[in-house]
């Protein structure tokens, strides 16, 4: 995301006026991914699809959430994640919404201009989020996840502020030098009429991050889950400034141990075997710089924060670029079409091989699918459509992409009335549709409704001979061509949808 002109001050004195500002100006995507993840996962019925759509939007975040899945702190087994819907599986869903939040929060903060600030805030919020979740695992808490969350968010007030906040940040940042040695909560409220804590509060109501992050603010949480989450950030700023012996260093020590009720030395063990992990966990998710930066402050170096790095080494790993197509009609703004990527295909495929013999549910291995469609074979959109119970129906299930939720709505089609999509369920073979073609193709108003006379690619999912659904994809965002190679890569998922249809069916007729 490019770093955008700085927000001038609010009229308003208030933390909710600088929600709005940064909001609209700033951090539309952050907002939405926050929300969006939180929306999802804050339901008990949320589906893995649900929440895969909310990455799938965002190619860059959708590469950083992969990365990350596949390293060593998340994925010790180094069982190979090449798809957000397989990363639910193998690492679970708690644990990819963390990353999905984590990654969304570095990819949106983590090219400001000026870097000192904001990122040894990002470096001090990963070491604290890694701390957290290992201190609750060893108190023998299930929250390890929601822990994570709350410590890696519990100053996302302070480093929205400072990657965004324009002349007051400066004028905040003056302030804080001049008074050094003052509580810089006092230093904030003089300046901005409140403390980032309370914008951070603001910021967890409006993206709904959860009670937990917003009980680690108060000063005395009830929930030992929260003042572990507090607790953290005391100790990783306390060895920040003085070390791991400083007198604040212990002091916060002994808290966190009376408040996951463990021994002062197994809490001292955790924290200090937590910091590989957290070095490993930024390195991952923002490359060397965030990595420097935490190891200088978990070795009590963190330099002042107004210092800027100079000639610091982009993030690594590489991750694509966010940029709006120049294909067809319809592009949302900030959208890059996938571009068809064999080696990615060839992984995706072999995990679906491997998926089958975990026995999933059919719906799981088709998002994986769709994810090969999508990713893979760079389809701007694509779906699986499933019968009705009464067979007279053929309606959208699941759509990735550009344009999903138009797409869902229109894909809907009875049975009764042929078209050039209803047909490929008869016809049982993959076809490719190209309206430039010829005529008489079966092009009814609804097809062109959801194709926009674009070409478009359909195969037919069966179980033995009964037809159960389809699969669908074309470029329509863009406007791109389907190409012969790219039909031949989509007819193979479907090919490989159908085996696995036939293997899931096999494994419930066995015994």
């Amino acid at each position: 995301m490019p770093h955008a002109a700085s927000v001038s001050r609010p009229p308003s004195r208030s933390p909710d006026s600088w929600v709005e500002a940064l909001e609209e100006s700033k951090l539309p995507v952050l907002a939405r991914t926050a929300r969006e993840v939180g929306t999802v996962t804050g339901r008990e019925d949320a589906s893995v699809a649900e929440l895969a759509a909310v990455v799938l939007r965002d190619a860059p975040l959708t590469a950083r959430v992969l990365h990350v899945a596949n390293s060593s702190y998340y994925n010790p087994a180094s069982t190979p994640i090449s798809t957000v819907s397989r990363a639910v599986v193998v690492l679970g869903f708690e644990a990819v919404r963390s990353i999905c939040l984590s990654a969304a929060v570095v990819e949106s903060l983590s090219d400001a201009p000026p870097a000192g600030r904001v990122l040894e805030e990002l470096a001090r919020a990963v070491h604290a989020a890694v701390q957290a979740k290992a201190l609750e695992g060893a108190r023998g808490g299930a929250r390890g996840e929601e822990v994570f969350i709350a410590a890696l968010l519990h100053r996302i007030g302070p480093m929205v502020f400072w990657w965004g906040g324009g002349e007051a940040a400066q004028e905040l940042a003056r302030a804080l030098e001049e008074r050094d040695g003052e509580d810089p909560a006092e230093v904030e409220r003089s300046v901005l009429g409140f403390s980032l804590d309370r914008l951070t509060a603001a910021l967890s109501r409006s993206w709904r991050l959860g009670p937990l992050v917003e009980e680690a603010l108060s000063h005395r949480p009830a929930d030992p889950a929260a003042r572990i989450a507090r607790g953290s950030h005391a100790l990783v700023e306390a060895i920040g400034r003085g070390g791991w012996a400083s007198p604040e260093a212990q002091m916060a020590l002994r808290e966190l141990a009376r408040s996951a009720g463990l021994e002062l030395e197994e809490v001292v063990r955790v924290a200090r075997e937590s910091e590989r992990h957290a070095e490993e966990t930024a390195r991952a998710l923002g490359g060397e710089p965030l990595a420097a930066a935490l190891t200088a402050r978990a070795g009590g170096k963190a330099p002042p924060a107004h210092e800027e790095r100079k000639g610091a080494p982009a993030p690594g790993p590489s991750f694509p670029s966010v940029h709006a197509h120049g294909g067809g009609e319809g592009a949302p703004a900030g959208w890059s079409a996938p571009e068809p990527d064999p080696m990615l295909q060839l992984r995706i495929l072999r995990e679906l091989a491997a998926l089958l013999d975990e026995r999933p549910n059919v719906v799981l291995m088709l998002e994986m699918v769709l994810e090969g469609l999508h990713r893979g074979v760079g389809m701007d959109r694509a779906l699986f459509a499933l019968l009705s119970p009464d067979r007279r129906l053929l309606r959208a299930k699941h759509a990735i992409g550009a344009e999903t939720e138009t797409l869902r709505r229109a894909f809907r089609f009875p049975l009764s009335e042929p078209n050039a999509i209803v047909s490929v369920l008869e016809g049982g073979r993959a076809v490719l549709v190209d309206p430039a073609e010829g005529e008489n193709l079966g092009l009814t108003p609804e097809v062109l409704a959801v194709t926009g006379g674009c070409p478009f690619c359909a195969a037919p999912l069966r179980v033995g001979r009964r037809a159960i659904g389809l699969l669908y994809a074309d470029r329509r965002p863009s406007g791109r061509p389907i190409d012969a190679e790219s039909f031949a890569s989509f007819r193979q998922f479907g090919q490989q949808a159908n085996l696995g249809l036939a293997a899931l069916e096999l494994h419930r007729a066995s015994p």
